[in-house]
């Protein structure tokens, strides 16, 4: 059978080992999103491998058969050592031909979505592939799932994200500044501004790209804070979910602006600030978001300042 397998079977295989490891980068996900479209043969090629590569049907037939012989030449010695392309040339020698049996080739379906959330409300969106995003308030998302990949732009606000595991679709959020990778993880994005953007992590592992060839691995328990050309690693991250999900707020050595622009997000009034500096002084504790008055008390304390009300907002002074 290997004979007579295509070129583009054979680069259809290697995208899919490529694609089923732990995190891609962008540059990489940017180039197979060339490849699939370039081509509607290169579309059907992997949806229809891709569905061999992560039924049971396969895994019977390896389990049954053994070891097969490569299907397609490969060039890249490196590729054929990993323990996934050795499953894909098995596959091509013997799990294949059970597996097509098996299974009906998957029609090519896009998914896109978009959500939103008012100033006050909180929203859970169950997305098509089983992950689930707590939405902030005050945030916006956009949600494309296609058979090859996941991709969600945090276009404002704040989202958690518990992503479910494939073993093939990665999983990316995209917030204009920094672009969050993985396969199958949970962790809190929050777009402050467009130059500000914090990452945590609170299950697996995710890559972190801001550009310019700055790019992170975050495991659980750990976070950054990426603000124009400065970086701020974040540690000790031991909840399941973060604050927010609660009604809290936790701040370690964070901008005041940033814990206003949190309570924005819930407080039935908005908050301003009456100097832009105020919003550079540091504050750190545990906040009760949906009690404003009683943070900007805590954080007038700290920090030797007023508020008052003023119409339908409120406004934090020296």
């Amino acid at each position: 059978m290997g004979s007579e397998c295509h070129d583009i079977d054979a680069q259809a295989a290697r995208w899919i080992d490529r694609m089923s490891r732990p995190v891609q980068g962008a540059e990489m996900a940017a180039e197979f999103d060339r490849w699939i479209l370039k081509d509607p043969r290169h579309i059907d090629a992997y949806a229809r491998l891709s569905a061999i590569w992560q039924s049971d049907g396969l895994d019977r037939a390896l389990a049954q058969a053994g070891a097969a012989p490569t299907a397609c030449n490969d060039d890249d010695s490196q590729s054929q050592s990993r323990p996934g392309w050795r499953r894909m040339a098995a596959m091509g020698a013997v799990g294949l031909c059970l597996a097509l049996v098996l299974l009906v080739g998957p029609r090519l379906v896009i998914k896109e979505t978009d959500f939103a959330t008012p100033r006050g409300e909180t929203r859970l969106v169950a997305l098509a592939d089983g992950s689930k995003v707590r939405m902030n308030g005050a945030t916006r998302i956009a949600v494309r799932i296609t058979p090859w990949s996941r991709h969600v732009a945090l276009e404002q606000g704040e989202a958690f994200f518990d992503v479910a595991h494939e073993r093939l679709r990665g999983f990316s959020v995209d917030t204009g500044g920094t672009s969050v990778s993985v396969l199958g993880t949970a962790f809190d994005v929050d777009r402050i501004d467009d130059d500000t953007q914090v990452v945590q992590v609170y299950r697996g592992l995710v890559s972190v790209d801001a550009g310019h060839g700055r790019r992170w691995r975050l495991p659980a328990g750990n976070g950054l804070e990426v603000s124009g050309d400065s970086v701020r690693s974040l540690h000790g991250i031991k909840a399941k979910r973060p604050g927010w999900t609660e009604g809290w707020y936790e701040a370690e050595g964070t901008p005041v602006r940033q814990l206003i622009q949190s309570l924005n997000r819930t407080s039935p009034r908005p908050i301003a600030l009456a100097d832009p500096a105020l919003g550079e002084l540091l504050v750190s504790g545990r906040f009760q978001t949906n009690r404003p008055a009683a943070v900007l008390d805590a954080v007038a304390a700290i920090h030797d300042l007023r508020w008052k009300e003023d119409g339908d907002r409120y406004i934090l002074s020296r």
